[in-house]
């Protein structure tokens, strides 16, 4: 498959070696993956690129934090039913919580199996309305 041809995520993360194995099981299972690495590089990407067909997001960001992210990404045009899966260190049920009523449509927390990404991903991106 050409590469134009495979659907797009989008990796928001700071952590390198989260980033690295999620764009390698995300690129296993056949997508393209851009990646920022801190909210700022994110909210350029979000504000510039078309809509991807999943984002990965942590919440603990350098310089935006992902709820702000998330709020952006929601707001953006063709981007409000994009799949998102929150993808961080913090556990709490709260946190759970807040991500889904921001309009996350999973929760993965770190460290994780590289599978239980996969079916996550695979889950929300099922589920897409319209998709």
């Amino acid at each position: 498959m050409a590469d134009a041809a495979k659907p797009l995520a989008l990796v928001i993360e700071d952590d390198d070696q989260a980033a690295y194995l999620i764009q390698f099981i995300l690129e296993q299972d056949g997508y393209r993956v851009q990646r920022a690495a801190d909210g700022k590089a994110a909210q350029k990407l979000i504000e510039g690129m078309p809509p991807p067909a999943v984002v990965t997001l942590d919440i603990w960001l350098p310089q935006m934090q992902g709820d702000e992210l998330m709020v952006l990404i929601r707001s953006q045009a063709g981007w409000e039913k994009v799949p998102v899966l929150m993808v961080t260190a913090k556990p709490k049920d709260k946190d759970m919580a807040w991500a889904i009523k921001s309009g996350a449509q999973g929760y993965l927390v770190k460290p994780f199996k590289p599978e239980e990404l996969r079916e996550q991903v695979r889950k929300i991106v099922a589920r897409k309305p319209g998709g």
